[in-house]
């Protein structure tokens, strides 16, 4: 299924992001690992300030982040389903 992206229609589909899911994260600021923000509501987002806990076993921490503080990734499934990567994890799969 790697290849060129192939024609669905109209829509151009990519098969080698077909196994991506878009996501905001932000970074622990005690471990310094990514963490995958679960969807929130705009209301809920738009507060200053949004709680988050590090899923790291050797972490745990609890913390507060803003918005801005976010960035978006476009993660395999295996690191979306794990809640936390770290960035050289991405370069390992190809991002």
């Amino acid at each position: 299924m790697d290849g060129p992206p192939q024609k669905a229609g109209s829509v151009t589909y990519n098969f080698r992001m077909a196994d991506r899911i878009v996501c905001s994260c932000v970074t622990c600021p005690k471990c310094g690992i990514w963490v995958v923000i679960r969807p929130q509501t705009q209301l809920a987002f738009s507060k200053e300030k949004s709680l988050a806990i590090c899923p790291a076993s050797e972490c745990g921490k609890d913390f507060e982040f803003e918005a801005s503080e976010t960035r978006v990734f476009e993660l395999p499934l295996a690191l979306f389903e794990r809640r936390h990567f770290y960035g050289s994890e991405l370069q390992e799969t190809g991002r």
